[in-house]
């Protein structure tokens, strides 16, 4: 088995832009409860879910977009070392510093089909709090890329970052991780360019329910779920914020033993052991759950 050894060891932050910020942005803190801790010079918003300085940002645009996704190097790693590394692979690299709030270091690349990817080391940690009010989130925990260079794009990854292939559905979406979580990027071979969703866990199964009452009471509906996967075992639910872009709040995600190649035993898993496979479409969840909307397409 390939040894596991990546370069990264969590996806820290996502950056969108959107033409409805203020809107977006008061449904990530009002019904998500996460806390604003600074405005860029561009206007880009901050938004931080309880610890890091920021999970989330939120630039003004006229269409949405995925901008760069933030990813935290292993400590033995620098800065410098993943520039050198990059710049070696033909792709361009450009180093740095004091380039937006909390992070005073890191190296921005430009990867396949134009992802462009943020390396660094540290992140400031000012700990504003969790709330208790609304959605109950705990952290971020994946995103989702449709990408019509999604070849390259996981070759990326797997070959370059040292991500592990953990699961597919069809070959059209590829579930990859850097850490024991079944997955922390989940890349869409599709013939379009841009984010599919981003997750965030919740404290706890039982806030389901609590989630999905909040969202109501604030006037957003769920797209679909609560109600189990197959590819990654978790319990999800959907919703669009105000930008249109998909959001996923999830529990219960398998855990990835890279020793062993395989999930960590669940009575809820179909085999055992849970070893990466290849899901057919109609395999989409464990419940029978049908999709109301086109999941799919997001």
């Amino acid at each position: 088995m390939k040894k596991f050894d990546p370069k990264v060891f969590q996806l820290g932050y996502v950056a969108l832009e959107a033409p409805d910020l203020e809107e977006t942005r008061d449904h990530y803190i009002e019904n998500l409860g996460m806390t604003e801790l600074a405005r860029g010079d561009d206007g880009a918003v901050y938004l931080s879910i309880g610890h890091y300085h920021h999970d989330l940002v939120l630039r003004p645009a006229e269409q949405k977009s995925l901008m760069h996704l933030g990813y935290q190097l292993k400590p033995h790693i620098t800065v410098a070392d993943m520039a050198r590394a990059v710049q070696a692979l033909g792709l361009k690299a450009a180093i740095k510093t004091d380039s937006q709030p909390g992070v005073s270091e890191l190296v921005e690349v430009v990867g396949p089909g134009g992802n462009i990817f943020q390396f660094y080391n540290e992140i400031a940690a000012p700990t504003p709090g969790y709330k208790h009010s609304g959605v109950p989130i705990l952290r971020l925990g994946h995103v989702a890329v449709i990408s019509p260079e999604a070849e390259k794009l996981m070759a990326f990854y797997e070959d370059f970052l040292g991500f592990v292939k953990t699961d597919d559905i069809a070959g059209i979406a590829n579930f990859y991780t850097c850490n024991r979580e079944h997955h922390v990027v989940n890349i869409v071979n599709v013939p379009m360019s841009r984010v599919h969703h981003i997750a965030f866990e919740l404290r706890g199964t039982a806030h389901h329910a609590q989630a999905a009452d909040a969202l109501a009471r604030a006037g957003v509906n769920q797209l679909w779920g609560p109600a189990r996967h197959t590819a990654g075992h978790n319990i999800a639910g959907y919703h669009y914020d105000p930008n249109q872009v998909m959001v996923e709040l999830y529990t219960e995600m398998d855990v990835f033993i890279p020793e062993l190649g395989i999930q960590e035993p669940r009575p809820w898993h179909e085999e055992t052991p849970m070893r990466p496979k290849s899901w057919q479409p109609h395999e989409l969840n464990a419940w029978g759950a049908e999709y109301g909307f086109n999941l799919a397409a997001g």
